[in-house]
């Protein structure tokens, strides 16, 4: 049962739950059909309307934050120190060296972080991300971005949209090299070819119904695309197991 305090109750208000005191999946609810209504990129062509929009969305990102964490204290009881032990599961992990235009956790610079926080909320944990605007530097601005999270991968491209694929959804991963047939020999020729920086592959990303969801070529440098590649097997096996 959530809590009954004056600041939550105006955290229902702010979350569109007028009345009554919600339950935590009723919450949940709510903070989701206020992120699809009042994310900013849904206003990108709708100047008067963007601050307006952008101010109900980092309310609802406070009060759904500070519901979680009070609830959270309110629900403790003796029961909490009991230790159980459990099996470990570490966090997922990626570098991408000194590659230009790519950051990851937990060294994201400050205006990344609010820029990630902005597009996933509270619910996901940020890994890395990769600019995919075409000029790659330290100082990107990600206005086009391709972001791993603990659970998925959300793409935003040059058309602004934003498309979403969860790792239990991912299907055939790809790595191909466009300047060599495909015969024996040719996966050590691609690996080589990635360290000595001359490849210039592409990164293939399937859905598991067969269909393409995103194709990572000239966007990021064949070193990053190599290890974002090994990066996804590795979740897809964890999330088939």
């Amino acid at each position: 049962m959530s809590c009954e305090c004056a600041q939550c109750k105006q955290h229902y208000r702010t979350l569109g739950i007028a009345f009554g005191i919600p339950e935590e999946s009723a919450i949940e609810e709510a903070y989701r059909e206020g992120v699809k209504q009042w994310h900013p990129d849904l206003y990108e062509n709708f100047a008067s309307l963007r601050a307006d929009a952008e101010e109900h969305f980092k309310q609802i990102q406070v009060a759904y934050r500070e519901l979680k964490e009070h609830n959270a204290v309110a629900a403790e009881s003796p029961l909490d120190s009991i230790v159980v032990e459990t099996k470990r599961v570490e966090m997922p992990s990626i570098s991408f060296g000194d590659a230009p235009g790519c950051q990851a956790a937990p060294h994201f610079t400050t205006p990344v972080e609010e820029m990630i926080a902005r597009q996933i909320g509270t619910r996901d944990t940020a890994i890395a991300i990769v600019d995919i605007g075409g000029v790659r530097s330290q100082n990107s601005s990600f206005s086009q971005f391709f972001l791993l999270t603990d659970r998925g991968i959300m793409v935003r491209d040059a058309r602004n949209l934003v498309t979403l694929l969860l790792y239990k959804d991912l299907g055939e991963i790809n790595l191909i090299d466009r300047q060599k047939p495909s015969k024996p020999g040719m996966w050590q020729s691609l690996v080589d070819g990635i360290a000595g920086g001359q490849s210039k592959c592409v990164l293939q990303i399937n859905r598991n119904n067969g269909t393409l969801f995103y194709s990572l070529s000239g966007q990021a440098e064949d070193s990053v695309k190599k290890a974002i590649y090994d990066f996804l097997l590795r979740q897809k096996a964890l999330a088939n197991s």
